[in-house]
């Protein structure tokens, strides 16, 4: 069975070899991956990351059709010009 919530054999392969190199930083790494050319802002970039990986399922009446997540809203208030929406447009990417 290929749910949602299982693993293949290449999955789990790739998440061994992530563990081993970069170890307890999984976190960290993820945040740095979140539009790295904009430096700085780890609150900001948490904030999205975790959102990312947040939300409800929808859900629909017809049986056949794939669950999805819902969508995530984020608001970030700031001055002008710290690339705001540069970091929306690479979450949303």
């Amino acid at each position: 069975v290929n749910d949602l919530y299982s693993f293949s054999q290449r999955d789990l392969e790739f998440i061994v070899k992530f563990k081993e190199e970069y170890g307890s930083d999984t976190f960290r790494c993820l945040l740095h991956s979140v539009c790295p050319s904009i430096y700085g802002h780890e609150i900001v970039k948490a904030g999205i990351t975790l959102s990312l990986f947040g939300g409800v399922r929808k859900h629909s009446m017809d049986r056949n059709k794939v669950p999805v997540r819902g969508d995530i809203h984020v608001i970030i208030v700031g001055d002008p010009g710290l690339g705001k929406s540069q970091l929306l447009q690479a979450a949303s990417a």
